[in-house]
């Protein structure tokens, strides 16, 4: 049989062992929504980069006697994908300080290496001319 206190110990080791792992948890949960935001910036900057390649072709064949396209829509046309990777861009700025906010809440303050980790890049300016 059992002394009434004897299992106390045992209840605060679990009781420990599930805060720690809810802890991990939570920045893991933090760390992924960040790596999900940076993902998408790659896309749209690979979206960007596309369209102004293709853009870019055009104008060459336009050039060689092609059809001209409309300076003023291509740079529409791109600035409003530009407009959709600052948004993402600032999307992931804030995951990064919700990640650094919830780091600081569990005690950690060193941030150099989630610095390293966890580059977001500076928005974009929009185009004026290709």
């Amino acid at each position: 049989m059992q002394s009434p206190g004897s299992g106390k110990p045992n209840q605060h080791e679990s009781l420990c062992e599930e805060l720690l792992r809810e802890r991990a948890a939570v920045l893991s949960r933090a760390g992924f929504a960040v790596e999900d935001a940076l993902e998408k910036l790659l896309k749209i900057d690979g979206e960007i980069e596309a369209r102004i390649r293709y853009w870019r072709t055009k104008l060459q064949e336009a050039s060689a006697g092609g059809f001209l396209p409309d300076r003023q829509s291509i740079f529409e046309d791109i600035n409003s994908i530009i407009d959709q990777y600052n948004t993402a861009c600032r999307k992931a700025e804030i995951q990064f300080y919700y990640l650094i906010v919830t780091r600081e809440a569990m005690g950690l303050r060193r941030h150099e290496t989630v610095h390293r980790l966890y580059r977001v890049p500076p928005k974009k300016k929009k185009i004026q001319a290709i």
